[in-house]
């Protein structure tokens, strides 16, 4: 219902039930007006027979009184006419006629209480109206009723009653009302017509302006409004469209700027400008925050572990992967995996070819196109995939790999891509520097020509790492290398030779050890591999395994051939000893008895090793 109708209504109603109110008082007047016109003349009749009664008895002439009484009977719309006596004027006169005596309990009452009674009985056909007044002694009157009646003053005498038929009375009131409702009911349809027309140029602006603002609550800013009748509702609209319009214009140029800053981002479920706005306007404070946090972190681990921490809990993305791209080694390691999650994706090697996102460096999706990607197993996931590749330089990119299982899921993920490539864009440059950081000290901690780390190394894992490692229950075991007669090759071949065959143990030592493993060059020919939770049967095996495959190779100096070999010694801590450098010095001692007893062997520490004279030394 618009505001025309609401306000009309209640305006009529309002009037509607003042009229109601006035009609039911003047019909209750008009029925009181009635009766009181009924009792005027019941009083003037009581008068009369009064009158007429003390003419009677004053000329003797009281025979006479019935003929009276019956005259008056015959009076229009009086029914009925009787006198009665009260006990005292019986006894005192005696009784006239049976017709004197009380009637009824109305007039034993009368006489008893000497006041008047009015009873009135109405019906659908019919309304009549009984009053019986009661005649009281009174010395005023005229002639004196003291004089003649052995009473005292105010003492009742007698009483007459009158039934008058007072259906014409009725039936005249009720006319009049017809006639007055009948008048209300022109004067509110007139009324209802005028004021509907009256207030239809202020409810219909009104309506107006409802409508236009809740189309622009919704969204929709190209909504204007039209000009209205009145002069006030020209200006009103005039300003009001100007506010849409000028609102239209802010709202558009900052949804299209800010969308551009974050990579076209999907626009709001309502289309609604000033929301889409505002949820920019929020990620944009977001993203700077993050990378006001990101430039004073010190490493790439706890700049890729901010990305984590935004992804689970700005972007409310449940399910994802994090691949690092080494375009160089043209290979890719994990940064981050959910447990319970199995990738869909397991190209580790080759990712120039191989991946579909790296190669064309677009979004990847399995929902544009069945077996979008042809090397992604979706089947052992049970899961839709997105993939996101972002180039960080010419060495390093990020692959960002998002699951999901539901269509709410990826309609959700759909929408943050554009951001996500916001915030890969601001790690960018913050993470390159880190990566340049990371190079850097790693050529620093890397010994230039086995490409192996080297002791400096070595000094930073026990500091720095090794303590982590150890509150959290690892075991190591450190090897101890050495070639055998290594001296005599650098003075018979000469140094190159001598490098080339560190070089050729280094490439040896990489292809046997794992992600549990790292080589360190220790100094000249000699090499140590630190093991991360070993047992005493996978040690064993790796050294062996380094031994045998090593003495295999053949060497060719100066038309010679020939082959090398390696000795081995390794302990365990903290099995062995509760001191790290105490550990690899055992190695030491092991490596020193494999030397001693023949070489080509691989020793493991026992306290057998330790010679008398060193066993309180060591």
């Amino acid at each position: 219902m618009n505001s025309n109708k609401k306000i009309t209504l209640i305006i009529f109603s309002m009037v509607t039930l003042l009229t109601l109110i006035i009609v039911a008082l003047v019909a209750i007047g008009s029925r009181e007006s009635g009766y009181n016109s009924a009792k005027k003349r019941a009083y003037l009749t009581a008068d009369i027979v009064k009158n007429a009664l003390t003419s009677h008895m004053v000329n003797g002439n009281m025979h006479q009184r019935d003929t009276f009484l019956n005259s008056l009977e015959r009076l229009r719309e009086l029914n009925e006419l009787w006198v009665v006596r009260s006990p005292k004027v019986s006894e005192q006169f005696g009784t006239h006629s049976t017709n004197e005596v009380p009637r009824d309990a109305v007039d034993e009452e009368v006489l008893k209480t000497g006041k008047e009674k009015v009873v009135i009985n109405e019906t659908v056909e019919q309304a009549n109206l009984r009053i019986t007044i009661p005649y009281t002694a009174s010395s005023l009157d005229k002639p004196n009723c003291l004089a003649c009646h052995d009473a005292k003053e105010g003492e009742v005498l007698g009483a007459i009653s009158l039934t008058f038929d007072i259906q014409e009375d009725r039936l005249s009131s009720i006319a009049i009302l017809l006639n007055i409702i009948a008048i209300v009911i022109v004067f509110l349809i007139f009324f209802l017509i005028f004021i509907s027309r009256k207030i239809k140029p202020y409810t219909s602006s009104f309506d107006s302006i409802t409508n236009i603002l809740k189309q622009v609550h919704e969204g929709n800013y190209a909504v204007r409004a039209q000009e209205g009748i009145l002069k006030e509702d020209k200006e009103a609209f005039m300003w009001l469209n100007e506010i849409i319009e000028k609102l239209e214009t802010v709202l558009t140029g900052i949804e299209r700027n800010l969308t551009a800053f974050v990579h076209n981002r999907a626009s709001n479920v309502n289309n609604d400008k000033l929301l889409t706005a505002k949820e920019i306007i929020e990620d944009i404070s977001e993203i700077y925050n993050y990378k006001k946090t990101i430039e004073t972190d010190l490493t790439k681990d706890d700049i890729y572990y901010r990305l984590i921490q935004v992804f689970k809990d700005k972007l409310k993305i449940k399910t994802f992967y994090i691949f690092e791209d080494d375009l160089q080694k043209d290979e890719r390691k994990i940064i981050y995996a959910p447990k319970d999650k199995k990738a869909c994706c397991d190209v580790r090697k080759d990712i120039k070819e191989f991946c579909r996102a790296q190669r064309t460096n677009n979004v990847i999706t399995s929902e544009t196109f069945p077996e979008v990607c042809r090397l992604a197993n979706c089947e052992s996931c049970e899961a839709e995939y997105t993939c996101i590749p972002f180039n960080i330089n010419d060495q390093k990119s990020v692959t960002i790999h998002i699951l999901c299982e539901d269509k709410d899921c990826i309609k959700h993920n759909k929408y943050q891509i554009g951001i996500i490539k916001k915030y890969l864009e601001e790690t960018k440059p913050i993470l390159e520097s880190r990566i340049l950081m990371d190079v850097l000290r790693e050529r620093n901690l890397v010994d230039g020509l086995t490409g192996l780390y080297n002791r400096k190394y070595l000094d930073e894992f026990v500091d720095r790492t090794m303590p982590n490692e150890l509150a959290q229950g690892t075991t190591y075991a450190v090897m101890f290398l050495d070639i055998d007669y290594f001296k005599m090759v650098n003075d018979t071949y000469g140094h190159d030779a001598g490098d080339a065959i560190l070089q050729r143990l280094a490439k040896t030592m990489k292809e046997f050890v794992t992600n549990d493993e790292f080589i360190v060059r220790f100094g000249g020919e000699e090499f140590l591999i630190i093991m991360k939770n070993p047992t005493v049967e996978t040690a064993k095996e790796l050294a062996q395994r380094i031994n045998v495959e090593f003495g295999k190779i053949i060497f060719n100096f100066n038309n010679e051939s020939f082959s090398k070999t390696v000795s081995i010694g390794y302990a365990f801590f903290p099995t062995d000893t509760d001191q790290f450098w105490k550990c690899i010095k055992y190695a030491d001692l092991c490596l020193y008895q494999a030397k001693e007893t023949g070489r080509n062997k691989v020793i493991r520490f026992t306290k057998d090793v330790l010679k008398n004279g060193d066993k309180e030394k060591y």
